[in-house]
């Protein structure tokens, strides 16, 4: 830097006052996107049937990444904070996480609309289950206005 040279650090920060208020804004408008795809989804295998086999299987492979997101979120509740759904709902994905299509005609996800729609009933109750504990411990819950930063519209892309 030469002598002539000045930075003015002031002019860097205009507008923004508290970094860490400015990054939950974020984190809870990428919260709301996330749990309203997750809810989306999660209608649509318990209230329809998909056209083809093809949708049927990438409701199935978006329902099975919702519930991996939701049990992360589930997994940063402290164990003495979760509630008995949060530790069920963790407890059946892990079940059926873990379980090998092969051997257990339970978790059959070849094609089978009940498999994607016991996805979406473990997704539910993971997503409950966060939502309660935000309201038990008075944690802001991500809103629909949150993503759209305006009351009434729909999420951009809907």
């Amino acid at each position: 830097m030469h002598d002539d040279e000045q930075h003015d650090r002031a002019g860097l920060s205009d507008g923004f006052t508290d970094l860490g208020a400015l990054i939950l804004d974020i984190a809870i408008v990428i919260e709301a996107a996330v749990e309203d795809a997750a809810e989306q989804d999660i209608t649509a295998a318990l209230t329809t049937e998909p056209a083809t086999p093809l949708e049927l299987a990438e409701l199935t492979s978006r329902l099975i990444t919702h519930c991996r997101t939701l049990a992360v979120g589930l997994g940063e509740i402290p164990l003495g904070q979760r509630s008995a759904r949060a530790v069920g709902a963790l407890r059946d994905w892990s079940d059926l996480a873990s379980a090998n299509p092969e051997t257990d005609t339970r978790y059959d996800a070849t094609g089978n609309l009940a498999y994607a729609r016991m996805l979406a009933l473990i997704a539910k109750g993971m997503l409950k289950a966060i939502r309660e504990h935000r309201t038990a411990r008075g944690i802001r819950q991500p809103t629909r206005e949150a993503i759209t930063g305006q009351p009434g519209l729909p999420p951009p892309g809907r």
